[in-house]
């Protein structure tokens, strides 16, 4: 009998002889043209695809000992086995063109599989259920009836749904053997072994057919089309020896196991970390494109990503991490999400993005570029964005206002005014919260007030200055140079204003974030360099991270008043709430210090106003597996910085500061040691290290937020 004569009678039979039909010799020598998609195989009724309503969920492990469930388990799996079958009738039947020997091994993978089914036919019986007494379902055809070739057949079949089979028959192998059912258990084992030999048989072919320069891991991500992915390749056990027998290569094994994808259900959210949003604000026109410094930086950064992701979401990276890295942050208990290595060109950019279905776009910060972004996610903006938009421009958004250091000035006093009056026993003199000027000498004239009264340095600081750029210092007794009288002129021309402050002398750093989905407030003690450029988070709870004298300040609650930290978070509530009136609804946090003025530490009522996430919101992920008792510290560290300690490259210090201290958990959460937040087997300039624990602390000494003075480690110490 020719073989597509049987392929014909097992994929459009009806009865269940037809789909068991396979003689002991066949011929293969009238192959046809290759055949069209059908809609669905022929089948007996009682097995013919369920509406969904209709079907029922597959058992929970711990309901197997009745033996009817377990006879419901392997209807499902008798089911799997009669979709394979069908769908390796079809690959026959659509590529009559594909080599002798891999038609020939699909023979006999059909003729394994027709065994499986009648083993589970039999077993199944004898626990009380009948084949075609369970509905069953058809996603395996969905995802598999459109194939275009042999190796979608090989990408799909061999290597996602009977690869996952290795785990699945294995895992279900041992919990019937627990359970004293060696029969079942053997017919598990048989599947096991075979299938071992059906991934094989597919393994074989991809390295026929792959392109040459690309690695077995690369193939497979390419040619798989949703609604699969990698995730429907592996099941509630990883099994990595079944995986090296069937001939997968390592690195593929160590890919697919921290692949932490969806499985083509859920929409993911793409993350895009575009840190830069600020110097594209900046502008105040498009156009914006970031140099290469900071291209460099915020690559190895983008990783930081997947503390605010949810499992199934994907981070855009710049390069994808590695296995090793990705694996050690699954045993620390942080979820991972799926990683795409983000085009360099803007063209495969959208190619890339327009290739599935998201949810939405969860960007650092929105901006033009993210909006755009956003819009190829969603053409026909369907889809509600957590922004207002104004029809006159970007940066006519009323939120915009909040986001310019123009508007902190008389955002303070109003503060002040609504936190029942101004308390400035707490907040300090108003001479602290700064004035907005237009004019070159009234900010002159300003300047020489603030040295003649409180004989301080003056900060004059652009709308848009950040991370400690975007500001000069006029010292007493200086005159202002040339080219920072140049500079005033250029920022009064550029955005009509200069913010001008007295010079607090910083004693911490405080900042409260929050997220649109998440009613509550998180806070956390951060930590700057001279220049006020961010450095690191403490990711105790405040209450632990200052020191004594600043908690007391901090927590006391004095004379029926409230403490000064719930003060802060009410100042946080209300910035919230300014900036969901003006139309933003999106991740966003402020940031305030404790500072000495005049022999008296103060708490500022507010220091800026972030339109966007902040490192705040990535130190919230990390603090879910740190121990809040210990004393613990996340931290950038420059190439720079690791040089000047002694080490050529950060790969280096990143190896010697793992082996010196490694990580020491208990109840999923890090007593102690160092870990890293982006792969520091490829870290080229900039390093992110977790360090739990006095001594791990004190590893990291002279870099990072420990790089300004002794007193910084013993604060955090």
């Amino acid at each position: 009998m020719d073989i597509s004569l049987i392929a014909e009678r097992i994929l459009f039979g009806n009865r269940l002889e037809d789909k068991l039909l396979l003689p002991e010799k066949w011929t293969d020598d009238n192959r046809g043209r290759g055949m069209g998609i059908p809609s669905s195989p022929g089948r007996p009724e009682a097995l013919a695809f369920a509406p969904k309503a209709a079907r029922v969920p597959f058992p929970q492990t711990r309901e197997l000992d009745d033996d009817r469930t377990r006879g419901i388990v392997l209807h499902f799996f008798a089911n799997h086995e009669l979709l394979a079958i069908e769908i390796m009738a079809l690959a026959l039947l659509r590529f009559p063109d594909a080599p002798d020997a891999f038609r020939q091994g699909l023979m006999q993978t059909i003729a394994e599989e027709q065994g499986h089914l009648r083993l589970y036919q039999k077993r199944m019986q004898a626990l009380g259920v009948k084949l075609g007494a369970v509905p069953v379902n058809q996603f395996f055809w969905d995802c598999l009836k459109t194939m275009q070739n042999p190796l979608d057949f090989v990408v799909g079949m061999s290597l996602t749904f009977e690869q996952a089979n290795l785990d699945f028959a294995r895992y279900y192998e041992q919990a019937f053997t627990q359970l004293g059912d060696s029969e079942t258990a053997a017919i598990l084992q048989r599947v096991y072994e075979d299938e071992i030999g059906h991934v094989k048989h597919g393994v074989s072919w991809l390295h026929r057919w792959k392109d040459p320069e690309e690695s077995e891991w690369q193939a497979y991500q390419k040619r798989l089309k949703l609604p699969l992915s990698p995730a429907r390749a592996k099941g509630p056990i990883f099994d990595i020896e079944a995986r090296r027998r069937a001939n997968l290569s390592d690195d593929f094994v160590e890919q697919l196991d921290v692949f932490s994808g969806s499985k083509g259900g859920k929409l993911p959210a793409l993350h895009w970390y575009n840190a830069d949003c600020e110097l594209e604000l900046a502008r105040e026109s498009p156009g914006y494109s970031p140099n290469q410094g900071t291209r460099k930086v915020m690559g190895e950064l983008m990783t930081c990503m997947m503390f605010v992701a949810k499992p199934g979401d994907v981070v855009l990276a710049h390069k994808a991490p590695s296995p090793r890295w990705l694996g050690r942050m699954r045993d620390l208990g942080f979820d991972l999400p799926e990683f795409y290595e983000q085009p360099e060109s803007a063209r495969e950019l959208r190619r890339m993005i327009e290739s599935r279905r998201w949810e939405r776009l969860t960007p650092w910060g929105w901006t033009p570029r993210s909006l755009d972004m956003a819009r190829i996610i969603d053409p026909s903006g369907q889809k509600p964005l957590p922004i207002d938009l104004a029809t006159e421009g970007f940066w006519q958004n009323p939120w915009m206002e909040l986001f310019r250091k123009s508007a902190l000035p008389g955002l303070r006093r109003d503060l002040r005014q609504e936190l029942s009056g101004d308390d400035q026993s707490l907040w300090g003199p108003q001479e602290a919260d700064g004035a907005l000027l237009r004019d070159m000498t009234d900010v002159l004239m300003a300047v020489s007030r603030l040295h003649e009264q409180f004989g301080t340095p003056a900060v004059i600081k652009s709308p848009y200055g950040f991370a400690g750029s975007g500001m000069l210092r006029a010292y007493p007794g200086q005159d202002l140079s040339e080219s920072q009288l140049g500079w005033i002129e250029r920022q009064l021309k550029l955005y009509g204003a200069v913010l001008i402050e007295p010079w607090l002398q910083r004693i911490a750093d405080i900042s409260v974030v929050w997220s649109p989905d998440e009613e509550d407030l998180s806070s956390f003690v951060f930590h700057t360099n001279a220049k006020g450029q961010y450095k690191g988070h403490s990711l105790q709870p405040v209450s632990y991270a200052l020191e004594p004298e600043l908690r007391s300040m901090m927590f006391a609650v004095k004379q029926g008043q409230e403490a000064a930290y719930e003060r802060l978070l009410e100042v946080a509530g209300l910035v919230r709430s300014k900036l969901q009136e003006r139309g933003y609804r999106y991740a966003a946090g402020i940031d305030t210090m404790l500072y000495r003025w005049r022999d008296r530490i103060y708490l500022r009522v507010l220091g800026e106003v972030n339109c966007r996430m902040t490192m705040g919101h990535i130190a919230r992920g990390l603090r879910k597996r740190v121990n809040p008792y210990q004393p613990s510290l996340w931290q950038t560290i420059t190439a720079l910085e690791a040089q000047g300690k002694g080490w050529a490259k950060l790969t280096d210090l990143a190896q010697a500061l793992q082996d010196q201290h490694p990580v020491r958990s208990k109840q999923n959460a890090v007593e102690k040691g160092i870990f890293f937040t982006n792969d520091p087997y490829q870290s080229q300039y900039v390093l992110g290290v977790v360090a739990v624990g006095a001594e791990a602390i004190s590893a990291c000494e002279g870099m990072g937020a420990l790089s300004a003075s002794q007193s910084a480690l013993n604060d955090i110490t």
